[in-house]
């Protein structure tokens, strides 16, 4: 009886599927993921947390776009799972300092000088003016390189 009992509890503990490890990726930043064997298509569950790029058959970039837990699948060309796995995206830990007065909470990354940066969970105010400045250096980066290939 006792050798069926551990017969048995092999069996189940062999055919029990491995449990997945969350594939985990800092906000505004990028991971790379290698796949088993090559994959047609990718989704993310959602698109708001995490971006996923198919760069060639078995190699994804993964960037982290807000704190969250979602997932990934990727299919082959016959349209099976060839990976199912959830996909976190937390906070970086690479030299940013948030720096809190009462409630309200302001960030930044300091290497070595702090300069301020946007996160969620920052002030509004904070939040919003940082995003504008990003937009408008951003802005003007694209006119000046528009204007080095001659304003095509």
């Amino acid at each position: 009886m006792r050798a069926i009992i551990a017969l048995f509890a092999l069996c189940a503990a062999l055919g029990a599927p491995a449990a997945a490890q969350s594939f985990s990726v800092p906000v505004d930043q990028s991971s790379i993921l290698r796949l088993p064997e090559d994959a047609s298509a990718i989704v993310v569950g959602n698109p708001a947390i995490a971006d996923a790029t198919l760069f060639n058959a078995r190699t994804v970039f993964i960037s982290g776009r807000a704190f969250g837990q979602t997932n990934l699948i990727a299919l082959n060309a016959h349209g099976e799972v060839i990976y199912a796995n959830d996909l976190s995206v937390s906070q970086s830990d690479r030299e940013h300092v948030q720096v809190f007065h009462n409630r309200v909470q302001t960030s930044y990354v300091c290497n070595p000088v702090c300069s301020s940066i946007a996160l969620i969970g920052d002030q509004r105010e904070y939040f919003e003016t940082i995003i504008r400045q990003r937009e408008a250096l951003a802005g003007s980066a694209g006119a000046a390189e528009r204007d080095l290939d001659g304003g095509d």
